[in-house]
């Protein structure tokens, strides 16, 4: 089974690296604005490691697993995990200024998952999925941080 994997990269020109790099390293908030997550809480933080328990749900679909978060504000934020349901998943946010202010958000992801069903659906679901969190992301830093969108979604 090869692994999935995927790159997005958006341009934020309204908000800073500063900025969407907070959005980011928000976990416990990704229930409001990330699809399918039901809930996401850091059990454990340090300066450099965060260990957070997720619940991510869709239709039958249903998971809970630990992620370890490495925050490198505001340059990165990185997720892995070994735990069931996955094998491995990584994903890498990086935050970078744009020439004349804003920022460059890039993330890449590597997943596979322990059930072949699973892996199968996820294979699927991912290209819709990216494009869904880059939405609720730009939608997410209007709400917190203000600014007109409408040239940007």
């Amino acid at each position: 089974m090869s692994d999935v994997t995927g790159r997005m990269t958006a341009d934020f020109p309204l908000w800073s690296p500063e900025q969407m790099f907070t959005l980011a390293a928000d976990i416990e908030r990704y229930p409001d604005f990330i699809p399918w997550c039901k809930s996401a809480r850091v059990v454990s933080r340090q300066d450099t490691m965060w260990q957070v328990e997720n619940h991510f749900g869709a239709g039958p679909v249903d998971a809970t697993f630990r992620t370890i978060a490495r925050p490198d504000p505001p340059r990165s934020l990185e997720i892995t995990a070994t735990q069931a349901p996955f094998r491995h998943f990584r994903l890498e946010w990086r935050f970078a200024p744009l020439p004349g202010g804003g920022c460059r958000v890039a993330a890449s992801y590597a997943l596979a998952l322990r059930s072949p069903i699973l892996h199968g659906l996820a294979r699927l679901a991912m290209p819709e999925a990216t494009r869904k969190v880059i939405l609720r992301f730009k939608e997410r830093a209007a709400t917190l941080y203000g600014g007109d969108t409408s040239r940007m979604l």
